[in-house]
């Protein structure tokens, strides 16, 4: 046809050697030309070349064609060396004169042999016979995507289930520095097993290299980003544009940008897709935002946000009782840096559903992001609410039960404590995270109706209402214990750490969770008289409890729990601690407050805790959890070797690890509790699980653990090398409150701090002197020496030591967000900035270790993130 580009511009265009947007004229001319079109069509759908069936490229017989792509071919071949079926591509003599396509394929086998990962194909071998380049990878038997979608609607289940899997092997791809850039159904393919694997990483950026063709505009329109489509690389938001683009026709059945022409459907990217009805569309749309800046960061937020929207199946007929299920331990409320092992996973847990309990759930929120607080409104016809969505700081909330839509209430940031009968609002202003499940802010009172809110000078992490309303209990932290109180400055109670008070109906007992530690959700429900502050528990035993309220009748009381592990149902308890009911559950609940209907108010949680890693001279983290809960616990001097705790579903198990901070296979070392790694590397002190719980010392590479002895104390929290064959260890005399001690090579065991003084701790160089922050003052306490500490001056509120630099400064970090790493002169007090931590802000939960390497070049540090989904529960029975 008179007036056709030059063919070697349309292949340009095929190839992605150029950006159709940047030549709006050949853009028109495609849209009517047929012969360009049917052009198009026969580069893209080479012809196949049998005679290379039943040859053999290096030691693959090629066995048949299954496959014809713009690039090459690709044959079911067999391996005749390891006598298994492969999967063969072979670049055509046809895309072979394309410049650059020997590059391109070279590229594919960089980036999809650097990924191991069940949902990314695996690469085994790339060579060449002649001029016919070719890669080898897995023979993967199953549909496209792109099938799947044709022949007609994907449940959602499997469409959610799907993009789960996509957005984990996209993470695993990303965290090696691999951007695929051409993400397609075409590109995924659903395994006869249910698993998807991407495949064909021949337009895939590995890190810093060059692209193979400068200035090309990578991926299919439809589902190429904004950018691409301008003709720049691209980098991990790409990607993600073309996830969500994706996801939206897995859960449409319709392309999310649609158009009978490539231009139309470019055009169509700057427009905001068709909406969904679905819970996912909050996630899908923000994955499709316009602005990278505005999408997700990070591809593993993505699939744990996904986790967050899948339909939750029914509840199990009272009939059929529900099999163990294996659960863990969330600990997304925090473990300390100072290394607390109280808390074990529990690896099976059991369900016991309650005689006729039938649960009828309600979702209130559809957001995403962590519901903080929850209590319903006198009248109980609706439900006040702190939230923390997306990328938004913490606000208040009232949702109408019977529907009338949802209002943000204007108020400061802060977190909703209580409502009181006659309206008022307990607030916890500039509410923080302090550590573990500890979080707290300023007490104020707020009227329901708006206003400004009036502070009562105090700093509370828990309030409740005495049903007259005239009243407050508090639960505030003080002399390193915390205190129950009503009225406010009247102790009622003091432990490790109280959570979840709850006064009763008729005023007379406070119910609350008593726990070991804020470290630690493992604890007992307690009744404290408010007479006379007279205890009596009634529920002993939980490893994990964080939920409580009382049923309206006042006669028992609703709790959030477990007896093994962390996944918490809702049970109700007799006030003689017996257990009335269990409703049985999937997911981890939370139970908030019951309505004077008796309907509950309940959260539904995912958490994790992830651990990210910069290693010596790197410039950028890296994210190496091996499960959702990774714990970084110590670095080498050299920064190379990072100890840290796994306590998910891992491959091997759970227990202490080592892995290169710079990524690479990790090395078990035992089940236990790491605490801290020998400065050349070559030990690791751990808490060692067994019938009796015992210090050990692991070496490293190999070897058994050698058991420690310790005189005198027990329940060890933390240990730390020092000089000489000494350790500083955290621990307590039997029925005494913790403190910090040393033990000698010999085995003999000091104390070098008061009762009740402990927390994470940073060694000096020479091994002699430790550094810890006791209410808000840097110490230096000397190992070898009875003098007092030196206190270094100025002030530390909020901050934790996590190292001490090989020049003599202390290292310390914020707990609260965003957080920054301090130099801290022990001479003068005065603090520099070494660095700072800024994880995702969606869920975030706290970060809960920091450790740094005496040279400063190298960090860890873990964080908590949990996404929660508020529900009314209504049981019927």
């Amino acid at each position: 046809m008179a007036g056709c580009p030059p063919e070697d511009e349309v292949l340009d265009l095929i190839e992605a050697r150029r950006a159709l947007t940047a030549t709006p004229e050949l853009e028109a001319h495609l849209d009517g030309c047929s012969r360009c079109r049917a052009l198009i069509h026969a580069v893209a759908h080479a012809a196949p070349q049998p005679d290379l069936v039943g040859h053999t490229l290096g030691p693959y017989r090629l066995d048949a064609l299954i496959g014809v792509g713009g690039m090459g071919e690709v044959y079911r071949g067999w391996d005749q060396r390891l006598a298994r079926h492969v999967a063969v591509k072979v670049l055509t003599r046809r895309a072979g004169d394309v410049v650059g396509d020997r590059a391109l394929l070279a590229t594919e086998a960089r980036a999809a042999a650097a990924i191991a990962h069940p949902n990314v194909v695996t690469i085994y071998d790339v060579g060449a016979e002649g001029d016919r380049p070719y890669i080898v990878s897995e023979l993967v038997t199953g549909e496209l995507v792109r099938t799947l979608l044709a022949r007609g609607p994907i449940p959602r289940a499997t469409a959610i289930e799907l993009a789960v899997q996509l957005a984990r092997g996209l993470g695993a791809a990303h965290a090696q520095g691999v951007i695929h850039r051409d993400l397609k159904p075409e590109n995924l393919i659903v395994t006869d097993t249910g698993t998807l694997k991407i495949l064909d990483f021949g337009l895939a950026k590995i890190g810093r290299e060059p692209d193979a063709i400068a200035g090309a505009a990578f991926g299919t329109p439809g589902y190429l980003a904004p950018e691409q489509a301008r003709g720049e690389s691209g980098d991990a938001r790409s990607d993600v544009f073309a996830f969500g683009a994706i996801v939206h026709e897995l859960l449409s059945g319709s392309p999310a940008f649609p158009g009978a022409t490539v231009g139309q459907r470019l055009r169509a990217v700057a427009h905001d897709p068709p909406p969904l009805d679905d819970p996912a569309a909050a996630i899908v749309a923000r994955c499709l935002d316009q602005e990278p800046r505005r999408r997700f960061q990070s591809a593993d937020d993505l699939a744990w946000a996904l986790d967050g929207v899948r339909t939750p199946p029914p509840a199990p007929t009272p009939t059929v009782p529900a099999r163990a299920a294996i659960s863990r331990r969330t600990f997304v409320g925090g473990i300390a840096a100072a290394g607390v092992a109280g808390a074990v996973l529990g690896r099976g847990v059991g369900r016991r559903p309650g005689p006729g309990l039938r649960p009828d759930y309600r979702q209130l929120t559809f957001r995403q992001g962590r519901v903080a607080s929850v209590r319903f409104t006198g009248d109980g016809d609706s439900v006040l609410y702190t939230a923390a969505w997306d990328d938004l700081p913490l606000s208040t909330y009232l949702a109408r039960r019977r529907g009338g839509g949802t209002r943000r209430l204007e108020l400061p940031p802060s977190q909703l404590l209580a409502v009181s009968s006659r309206g008022q609002l307990a607030l916890s202003l500039d509410h923080r995270y302090v550590e573990g499940f500890h979080h707290e802010g300023r007490l104020a009172l707020a009227p329901l109706e708006g206003g400004a809110p009036r502070e009562l000078g105090v700093t509370v992490q828990h309030a409740d209402f005495t049903p007259d309303g005239a009243e407050l209990a508090i639960v505030r932290r003080g002399g390193g214990r915390f205190r129950l109180e009503l009225p406010i400055n009247r102790v009622l109670h003091e432990a490790g750490w109280i959570s979840h008070p709850r006064i009763s109906p008729d005023g007379a007992w406070i119910a609350c969770l008593v726990h070991d530690a804020p470290t630690d959700d493992a604890g007992a429900l307690m009744l404290v008289a408010r007479a006379d502050g007279a205890q009596r528990p009634i529920g002993p035993g939980w490893s994990s409890i964080d939920g409580l309220a009382w049923a309206r009748d006042g006669r028992s009381l609703w709790i959030s729990g477990s007896r093994q592990g962390g996944n918490n149902i809702v049970r109700n308890l007799g006030l003689d601690g017996r257990e009335r009911a269990a409703v049985p559950s999937v997911a981890r609940l939370r139970v908030h407050d019951v309505a004077p209907d008796g309907v509950a108010a309940v959260t539904q949680l995912i958490g994790r805790l992830r651990m990210m890693a910069r290693a010596p001279d790197a410039g950028v983290e890296h994210d190496l959890s091996l499960s959702d809960v990774s714990l970084a616990c110590a670095l080498s001097g050299d920064g190379e070797s990072l100890l840290f705790a796994e306590y998910g579903d891992v491959d091997t198990a759970y227990g202490a690890y080592l892995r290169s901070s710079r990524g690479g296979p990790p090395q078990l070392l035992g089940q236990a509790w790491p605490f801290d790694l020998a400065e050349d590397g070559r030990a690791a002190l751990a808490l060692q699980y067994g019938r009796v719980m015992a210090l050990v010392e692991y070496p490293v590479p190999s070897g058994g653990p050698r058991p420690i002895a310790l005189t005198g104390v027990d329940d060890v929290r933390a240990a730390r090398f020092a000089a000489d064959g000494a350790l500083v260890v955290q621990a307590a005399e039997p029925g005494r409150p913790q403190r910090l001690w040393r033990r000698a090579v010999d085995g003999t065991v000091a104390a070098l701090t008061a009762e009740g003084v402990a927390g994470a701790v940073a060694i000096s160089p020479d091994g002699h002197h430790l550094a810890l922050i006791v209410d808000g003052r840097l110490q230096l306490i000397a190992l070898t020496a009875s003098t007092p500490p030196r206190v270094v001056p100025g002030a530390f509120p909020d901050q934790r030591v996590c190292g001490w630099h090989h020049d003599g400064a202390v290292l310390v970090h914020d707990l609260a967000a965003a957080v920054r790493v301090r130099r801290v002169d022990t001479t003068t007090g005065d603090a520099r900035e070494l660095f700072s931590i800024a994880p995702p802000v969606l869920g975030l939960r706290g970060v809960h270790a920091v450790v740094v390497n005496r040279a400063g070049t190298a960090y860890a540090y873990s964080y908590g993130q949990e996404l929660s989904r508020l529900h009314t529960m209504t049981i019927a029975g």
